[in-house]
């Protein structure tokens, strides 16, 4: 009899070990597939030294892509690596030159413009301030798919390329830039029709990213982002124009697109 009990004692603690032992086992894989999710964060780097002021910032949408992490820091920090050189040496000139020096400046924002379950798009606010005459700042677009887990150009993505969507959307953008320049202007003006100040920017000048809704169901806007200098002088800064997606633009698409956009 009492190695009956014995045996069951020692059985029920082996029981109770492996129960415990299962759960830590699950616990740890619970904790182990919340990991990616936790690191899907927003993420920054900010150097300051006396030759250069230096940040770049995504959002979490980005963290949680590690190929689109490096594909925004490699290219950053070159242009940091390239900026500090041209710092060095400019303020190398200026001191023996007996002229006052200003730390550079260089600053990468990088924000949603949609998300949809194949891409997200991405706008990038610049900043750079190399002792000129006035700073510069720009906006670029980047366009990542998230199946292929590559970079996308978004006129690639229509069959017949940038002059298709120059032919879909032109003469409505140059419209709606000519109204925004005249409100802006208010009856002044720049030389005579041929000042570029005055003409249609080519869509080669243009930075074209596409939005979608809060939903991010499908991209069914179409920024058109003119930095300084593109869309008129300096002092007018960007000119921004939205344009709904059509039928006929979804149409122009290459197939394996077309579901990741939808008319307005």
């Amino acid at each position: 009899m009492r190695k009956l009990l014995l045996a069951a004692v020692l059985l029920g603690t082996a029981c109770s070990a492996q129960v415990d032992s299962n759960n830590a086992n699950q616990a740890e894989a619970q904790a182990n597939a919340a990991a990616p999710a936790a690191a899907a964060a927003a993420g920054k780097i900010d150097d300051k030294t006396d030759l250069l002021t230096f940040h770049l910032a995504w959002p979490a949408e980005v963290g949680a892509i590690p190929a689109l992490v490096e594909a925004i820091r490699g290219p950053a920090l070159e242009h940091k690596a390239e900026m500090l050189a041209n710092a060095k040496s400019d303020k190398a000139e200026r001191e023996a030159s007996n002229y006052p020096f200003h730390a550079y400046e260089v600053s990468n924002d990088y924000k949603v413009a949609g998300s949809t379950p194949q891409f997200l798009s991405l706008y990038d606010e610049w900043f750079e301030d190399t002792g000129g005459a006035h700073p510069m700042h720009g906006t670029n677009a980047l366009l990542w798919d998230k199946q292929a887990n590559k970079e996308v150009k978004f006129a690639d993505m229509f069959t017949g390329g940038l002059a298709q969507i120059n032919a879909l959307f032109g003469k409505a953008y140059c419209a709606a830039l000519d109204a925004e320049r005249a409100k802006r202007r208010e009856g002044e003006t720049y030389g005579g029709p041929d000042d570029p100040f005055n003409q249609c920017p080519k869509f080669e000048e243009l930075i074209l990213i596409p939005k979608a809704g809060t939903n991010g169901a499908a991209f069914g806007t179409l920024w058109f982002h003119a930095d300084p200098y593109v869309g008129g002088p300096y002092a007018e800064g960007d000119y921004d124009v939205e344009l709904p997606m059509s039928a006929a633009a979804i149409a122009a698409l290459k197939p394996e697109y077309r579901a990741s956009f939808a008319a307005k």
